[in-house]
């Protein structure tokens, strides 16, 4: 059972209650992410992240932080991404009021020591550094710097090392005091608790802070110049391609037809990708698809590891797929085996009590309000052949496509040619 309490500073308190479960899950959402930020703070919100664990007025070090979590068989841990910072915590059912604690603790009491600050600037350049020598990660970086150019959702999350360094503690500070605060947070919590055990110790934690407007970010465009293609030439013994299209906002009435193509298409080894460049063709070892949304923007993409000199080959054959989706309706039994696919996928995360929070507060943080499991499973079944024809027709166009490729290509324009040759 799904309960929401609002506090009066504006912090929103989530609590599924599994009482049949021997955990409890934590987790603090943010409205930040790299979307919030501009040229001169890219990457501070997922500094700020970092900086959390570092120490606060009750736990002077990260040791102190991890230990008292670790010490009871729990795990906690933090990401960040385009719209959003998650903290989190797993614990045993009756050790939930300390993993709150912690929790509430890094967010409302974290020192920033100067020292500690330096040294985690290091580690976050480190971080970028690894994403940069990777191509199979760098190359998304790249996709989406070439969906929002000169915009926040093309950044990368990490920022760029010039960015990390110039940061002082002044302008971290300012910019963990605009977004940390109640009305831009949800706490939500699953397991073997009460909603009336969340509340008390939420409110305990959080309704003496002072609550704030929430901050706006700046709407995403995306401009129908393609097709383009950018190709960053190394010295690897792979190439690692991905090929973007814009796809559906989080609330858009095609979302889940989306999400069934997507399931077709490229998610997992039945899909139509999986077997005609993996198992029947050989191209690639890593191949499938990906569908992201966000508040005002989606995006879909393709991904491959590839010999390069078949490259362009491997992307023929990829296009081919999406114009099948487009021109020829799909049979009622691949249908039914990707709702199928999807609806059991979705119900596995679900009976873990961390996927739960997590699904729960970022739904709330994000939009207000938490869409029922039901009414996902219900608009995917509702799904019809037409729908997944008509939304690849809406999105598959040569003007919508743009592809990212790392790799020691012999021709730069070569994946440029393979786009233009395309039937979309």
């Amino acid at each position: 059972m799904v309960s929401v309490e609002t506090l009066d500073n504006g912090l929103r308190v989530v609590t599924d209650e599994m009482p049949h479960m021997r955990s409890g899950s934590v987790t603090v959402w943010i409205g930040a992410g790299a979307r919030y930020e501009d040229p001169e703070t890219n990457g501070i919100s997922h500094f700020i992240e970092h900086m959390l664990f570092k120490g606060t007025q009750k736990r002077d070090s990260n040791l102190k932080i991890s230990e008292g979590i670790e010490g009871v068989g729990g795990m906690i841990n933090g990401f960040t991404n385009k719209e959003t910072t998650c903290f989190l915590v797993k614990v045993p059912s009756e050790r939930f009021g300390l993993g709150l604690d912690v929790l509430a603790d890094m967010v409302l009491h974290s020192l920033f020591d100067p020292a500690a600050l330096e040294m985690e600037r290091g580690v976050v350049i480190e971080e970028i550094r690894m994403v940069r020598d990777r191509p199979d990660t760098w190359v998304h970086v790249l996709l989406e710097e070439m969906m929002w150019p000169d915009q926040p959702l093309g950044r990368s999350v990490a920022g760029t090392e010039e960015v990390i360094r110039s940061l002082s503690r002044e302008k971290v500070l300012d910019y963990f005091q605009s977004l940390y605060q109640p009305a831009n947070m949800v706490m939500s919590v699953a397991g073997k608790v009460t909603a009336r055990e969340v509340g008390d110790a939420a409110a305990g934690h959080f309704a003496a802070q002072s609550g704030k407007k929430r901050r706006d970010f700046a709407p995403a465009r995306f401009t129908t110049k393609g097709p383009l293609a950018k190709v960053e030439k190394r010295d690897t013994k792979q190439a690692n391609l991905v090929l973007g299209f814009p796809g559906y906002e989080r609330l858009h009435p095609r979302r889940y037809a989306l999400e069934i193509l997507n399931a077709v298409l490229g998610w997992g080894m039945s899909s139509r990708l999986f077997q005609e460049i993996r198992v029947k063709r050989s191209l690639a070892y890593s191949v499938g698809s990906q569908y992201s949304a966000h508040l005002d923007a989606g995006i879909l993409r393709v991904y491959a590891g590839v010999d390069p000199a078949r490259g362009s080959d491997t992307v023929a054959v990829i296009l081919q797929q999406l114009v099948r989706l487009r021109d020829e309706r799909i049979g009622d039994d691949e249908l039914r085996k990707a709702k199928d696919f999807y609806k059991g996928s979705l119900a596995l995360r679900l009976e873990d009590t961390l996927n739960l929070a997590l699904r729960n507060g970022e739904h709330m943080v994000l939009t207000g309000k938490i869409v029922p499991v039901e009414e996902v499973l219900a608009k995917v079944e509702a799904v019809t052949p037409d729908d997944i024809a008509e939304v690849a027709s809406d999105l598959f166009k040569k003007e919508n496509m743009r592809l990212a490729a790392v790799g020691p290509f012999e021709k730069e324009d070569e994946m440029a040619a393979a786009l233009d040759a395309s039937m979309l």
